[in-house]
């Protein structure tokens, strides 16, 4: 009886982690910059390092920058940076429009 306790308490709660985990990724992948469909405006270069500086990872840890690459499309262009978190090893990618720094 107590075991059939215990592992209903311990399922709760690796199902309660995981639903937070899902809703954080969930609310990420719905901000500004978490996909090419919701880039942030830039106007100049020097605001894509502002931008990453110190972001957060949700495991406490901070991002550092691993890689950048350029997209066009139509006539919109579009910098994406890659970020690795120095903790856990998780990436992300944050896209940035970079069309008004041409024009």
């Amino acid at each position: 009886m107590i075991g059939m306790v215990l592992a209903i308490a311990v399922l709760a709660a690796v199902l309660s982690v995981g639903i937070r985990r899902l809703q954080r990724l969930q609310a990420k992948r719905r901000g500004p910059g978490a996909t090419i469909h919701r880039p942030l405006p830039v106007s100049r270069f020097d605001e894509i390092d502002t931008a990453v500086q110190g972001r957060g990872c949700w495991c406490g840890g901070t991002f550092v920058v691993s890689g950048e690459t350029s997209r066009a499309a139509g006539d919109r262009r579009f910098r994406i940076v890659r970020l690795v978190c120095n903790e856990c090893e998780r990436d992300e990618l944050i896209y940035f429009d970079v069309t008004a720094v041409f024009h």
